[in-house]
């Protein structure tokens, strides 16, 4: 009883302390040098999750479009296939998603939306009790960039009670200092591609601070492309999917590649176009 008190204290400290820092820019006047932030996505780019989020989306479409009795408007409607659902991997499934893969989903139409936050419910308690684990060396990688001084950051479109949820299993709450999601009400539903994402994120730094956009799909690029402080911002992309095409200056096949050297020399090059 006393550790399972101990242990939701924790959390809650946790949670107030990324609150705190959503809200507060973080200081630099004690930094000997100029800040860079690294801004990571985290599905498929420090997360093996992109198989398991299509596989558990598929199987909670599966099951509701059996029920036919219970939602009839969905009775012609067909199933989409993992790998259809593989190919929007990154984006939010029910705002985003669901329109693609069902062509005949109206999200205007209130028997249709309450349908669509069923199948995202079921897709949820799927998805969680799914076992995930952190690309091999990642937790080393950014362990090394911390203690090089770097400030890390995460910019997903996933939601935040599921990415806190990853947070906590892969012990990397303390390893991020700014977090954005795509349910954060700050955000205003404006998910990467729109950089909003990232400009948030850099506005709480000085005007000196450079950043490096980390992420596997073209609409991470894009949003860091669009930023702000663009011009300030490397894009490392990250193959893990062999059809897409990312406008970055630097890929690599693992983020656990990505090193304290080759963040510094990407900063020191050009920002306007791709190598």
């Amino acid at each position: 009883m006393i550790k399972q008190h101990k242990r939701e204290c924790i959390e809650i400290a946790t949670h107030l302390r990324y609150c705190y820092l959503y809200y507060h820019p973080i200081k630099n006047h004690h930094m000997k040098t100029a800040q860079i932030v690294i801004i990571f996505d985290w599905d498929d780019t420090l997360l093996d999750a992109g198989n398991i989020l299509s596989s558990t989306q598929e199987q909670a479409l599966k099951d509701i479009l059996k029920e036919t009795e219970k939602y009839p408007f969905t009775t012609s409607w067909k199933a989409p296939s993992k790998q259809e659902l593989y190919q929007n991997a990154g984006h939010r499934f029910k705002e985003k998603i669901l329109p693609i893969v069902i062509p005949d989903y109206d999200e205007i139409n209130p028997l249709h939306k309450h349908w669509a936050d069923d199948v995202f419910n079921r897709f949820k308690q799927y998805y969680l009790q799914t076992p995930k684990t952190l690309f091999p060396g990642i937790k080393d990688m950014l362990t090394h960039l911390k203690q090089e001084g770097f400030i890390l950051a995460i910019a997903t479109n996933k939601s935040k009670d599921l990415l806190y949820a990853e947070l906590k299993c892969s012990k990397l709450y303390d390893f991020f200092e700014v977090i954005m999601t795509g349910d954060d009400p700050k955000i205003d539903k404006k998910v990467k591609p729109h950089p909003e994402m990232i400009n948030l994120i850099q506005e709480k730094f000085s005007p000196q601070t450079q950043f490096c956009m980390v992420g596997d799909r073209p609409f991470d690029m894009q949003a860091a492309k669009s930023s702000m402080r663009s011009s300030q911002t490397a894009r490392i992309g990250i193959e893990s999917h062999k059809d897409c095409e990312l406008d970055a200056h630097q890929i690599l096949s693992s983020a656990v590649e990505i090193t304290p050297n080759m963040i510094k020399n990407l900063l020191h090059q050009p920002k306007h176009s791709p190598q």
